[in-house]
């Protein structure tokens, strides 16, 4: 084994020895890896160091353990690009003087098959339904539609969103615990161009989310801008 500093603590020096081994090609996919006695010795550390060690790369996607077989070199992760989303929620939030918002709609519904299952709910049960138009100094900005599960926001329906706008109200009930998003692409329908001011046919962005209370849904949303409006991740000028 290579002398590694020892500033580190042993199971990082650990670490960067099998993450450069990996990085060198001298371990190929699917190749087992030393076992956790074998580390454990070599750099004289417990067993329980060797394992954080070879387990915090299991983590990181470098390697897989199996139960009675060892430790096996896998296919890195691909990389994942991260887009950083505004903070709608503060945007759009009666704390900004210029904002305003029309409610379209607020109401109890049958959750249609798609939305139940995207709430871990069944089909046909009861749930609650928004629409909201978000407007920065009387300019129509966002279609903003969400479906609320009632069993973990009873009161959703009650709210005054002349005050308060619903994510807000939203994060300040029930504060989600992870979210999922996806971005597309669209052109939105004749109800949406017109609600923000757009002619028909217009490219907008649709930004799509499921909030998480550990493991519940707590709502399905989506929020549809105009494409020449909306900008998304860091300012960078072509």
């Amino acid at each position: 084994m290579s002398r590694i500093r020892d500033v580190l603590p042993r199971y990082v020096q650990i670490k960067d020895y099998l993450k450069a081994q990996l990085a060198s090609g001298l371990w190929q996919v699917g190749e087992r890896i030393p076992s956790e006695t074998q580390l454990s010795e070599a750099f004289s550390v417990s067993r329980m160091t060797a394992r954080r060690a070879v387990q915090e790369l299991a983590d990181e996607g470098l390697l897989e353990r199996s139960v009675g077989a060892g430790t096996f070199v896998t296919q890195p992760p691909s990389p994942v690009s991260a887009i950083e989303l505004p903070d709608f929620n503060q945007q759009f939030s009666f704390s900004n003087p210029q904002y305003s918002n029309r409610l379209i709609s607020l109401e109890a519904i049958d959750a249609e098959r798609d939305i139940a299952s995207l709430l871990g709910l069944t089909e046909g049960d009861l749930i609650y339904h928004s629409v909201v138009v978000h407007s920065i100094a009387s300019v129509p900005m966002q279609w903003e539609e969400c479906f609320v599960s009632p069993a973990l926001v009873p009161a959703y329906l009650k709210q005054n969103y002349q005050r308060v706008s619903p994510q807000v109200y939203l994060n300040w009930v029930i504060s989600s615990s992870r979210d999922e998003h996806q971005l597309q692409a669209i052109t939105a329908d004749a109800v949406i161009t017109g609600a923000l001011g757009l002619a028909t046919l217009s490219p907008c962005i649709k930004i799509s989310c499921r909030s998480w209370y550990q493991d519940r849904v707590i709502s399905v949303s989506c929020r549809i801008a105009s494409g020449a409006k909306c900008r998304i991740g860091m300012e960078l000028l072509l």
